[in-house]
This record gives C-alpha cells, structure tokens and sequence, in this order.
C-alpha cells in the first residue's frame, strides 16, 4: 500500500541518540459543550539521562474556565513502539496513527480518555517554504502539520463525563527537533461563523542564531472565501507584522493586493500553563488554550471583503523561556 505524505510526514525522525525531541499533537473544539481538548504524544531524549515517552491531555472549558484539566503521564521509552515504515507511535496501550487516536491519562486532576477517529478535510501543511529546510540543521525545530484540517469523529471522556465528537474540527501536527525556539506565538482555527470552509495558522518566532535571537519570523496561512493564501515564503517571514504581549495577539499581512488583519486573544484564566523541556535541560513555559476569540479582516485594497469570526473557538498559545506569575504551571 502507498504511503501518503501526510502519514510520511508523520514517521517519527529519532534515530535512537540523544539530543532530539519530538511531538505529535491532536487539537480539536466540541462546538456544542464549548470546550476544546489538546493531546500529545511526546518523545523526549536527553542529552544527560535516559529518553523517555509522555501522554499529555489537556482540556479546556470556555464557559468555565475552572473544569479546565491537565494530566501528564510518563514512561520509559522501553515501553514506546515507534514505526519508520508507517506511521505509528505507541505509548504503552495508547497510540496515534494515520486513521487516529487512542489513549488513556490518570493524574492528579482526574482522567481523559479519548477515542478518536480522524477524517482529512485539508491534508498536508508544511509551515516553511521549502523543503530542504526540513532537512538542514537550521531551524533547529521542524514543523508540519500532515492533518492540517480535520473532522474528529469518536469521543473523549473527562473525570467521567463524556463527549461525543461528530465530526468536530481539528488538526493534528508534528514537531521534532534538537531545540525548541527562543519564543513564539501561535494560532489556529478551523471555525468561522462567516465562512464553514475557512481555515487559520499563524506562527510568529524567534530562534536563537549563536549568541543572538533572531527578529520575529511570522508566517500565515488563510483559506477563505474558497482560496488558498501561503503567506510563509522567506521574504514575506519578515515583512509580515506581529504584535504579541500576552494574552493578546494582534498580526497583518499583505499579498497580491490583499490585505489580512487580525485580533486573537482571551481571558487569562482560559489559558492552561505547561512546561517544557529542551534535550539540554533547558525550561519553556507554555500558556495554551483552545477557546480564544479570533477576528480576522480581509480587504481586497481598500475593499473589505469578509470579517472572519471564531468566538471561543480558536487556539492560541504563547512560549516563552521566563515564567508568568499570573498562571500557574499544571504539568
């Protein structure tokens, strides 16, 4: 049988030695209760101690913000089935493969159990430009995201309570790597009141280039009004235009006479703080959550199209090497 790109861009990268991490995350909303889930699968191999797989679940509720759940459990790496040949990644009897997901997490906030089954509706979205940049040393994070759009179908259980998922909208990404960037911002939505087949990424970072860090690098990416915009090419990484200072995200960007721009943000107690760890120790702190409120204008030159709106149903997520003091950190 053929392998899809989307499932070869899936195939884990680790080739056993340390220094390397990697993560396969789903991210989906449940547009009827208002709440959003996040789950990775990660891989993480140290430079000093032995690699280790994880489980994370996180779990969001816009309309209350309290019942908002993170679990984490962690394994040896022993107990992880990594295939090359096909894409799947196993974490002792949880697993995530082209067709979907499955897992099970227990902690000290309670449990999620998921069962999930993934329909393509836009398969896959290479966030850099060219492909040989996924294969040169810089940047030293790869992104893809081989289910860029997807309708999850099965369910997913929090402390008990259950959420049938009928085709809910999501996306599933990939990420590996030796080093996490310095800082970034990031955003996706898949649900727009005006526009059922419009799709948003954003992504705005910042690497460290020896002993300097690189300016903001933006890209986008727009499906609107039946319409494709790549806005991710090497020029446009620097004129693209961001403005981030938690818990607000403001960006714009202009290309073949279209002009994009957009507003993300929300309440501070509807983020979720976790933490991460590079190959070499060190610490990223990390404030995600997936009920954000998205306003997005589009002009055709001085012609206002469309405004784009996704109350309560976006992702959003801020990284950053210095802690905040108004959240707290959950795993």
């Amino acid at each position: 049988m053929k392998v899809t790109e989307a499932e070869t861009a899936n195939i884990t990268r680790w080739n056993g030695r340390p220094g390397h991490y990697e993560v396969y995350y789903i991210k989906f909303n449940h547009r009827e209760s208002s709440t959003g889930c996040w789950i990775r699968y990660t891989l993480l191999a140290p430079f000093s101690g032995s690699p280790v797989a994880e489980l994370w679940g996180i779990f969001f509720d816009s309309n209350n913000p309290s019942n908002n759940r993170a679990v984490k459990n962690t394994f040896p790496v022993s107990e992880a089935e990594i295939k090359k040949d096909s894409f799947l990644f196993r974490i002792g009897n949880s697993v995530i493969s082209k067709t979907g997901a499955k897992g099970e997490i227990r902690g000290q906030e309670g449990s999620i159990t998921w069962d999930l089954r993934f329909e393509p509706v836009f398969q896959t979205f290479f966030h850099f430009p060219y492909k040989f940049m996924y294969r040169t040393p810089v940047p030293k994070t790869k992104v893809v995201s081989p289910n860029f759009s997807i309708k999850v179908y099965g369910s997913v259980e929090v402390n008990g309570t259950t959420y049938d998922c009928r085709g809910e909208p999501g996306q599933q990404t990939h990420l590996w790597g030796t080093k996490h960037a310095e800082r970034w911002t990031w955003a996706n939505s898949s649900i727009f009141k005006e526009d059922g087949g419009a799709i948003f990424e954003g992504l705005s970072a910042q690497i460290k280039l020896g002993s300097r860090i690189s300016p903001a690098l933006t890209l986008f990416f727009l499906r609107c009004l039946g319409r494709d915009y790549y806005l991710n090419g090497i020029v446009r990484l620097f004129r693209n235009k961001s403005n981030s200072e938690f818990p607000v995200w403001k960006f714009s960007s202009r290309k073949d006479g279209m002009i994009f721009s957009g507003n993300i943000s929300a309440a501070i107690e509807s983020f979720v703080g976790v933490e991460y760890t590079d190959p070499d120790g060190e610490k990223l702190w990390c404030y995600n959550t997936k009920v954000a409120d998205l306003v997005l204008d589009v002009y055709e030159r001085e012609r206002k199209l469309t405004t784009l709106t996704s109350p309560g149903l976006s992702a959003l997520e801020f990284v950053s090497r210095i802690k905040d003091p108004r959240i707290p950190v959950r795993i």
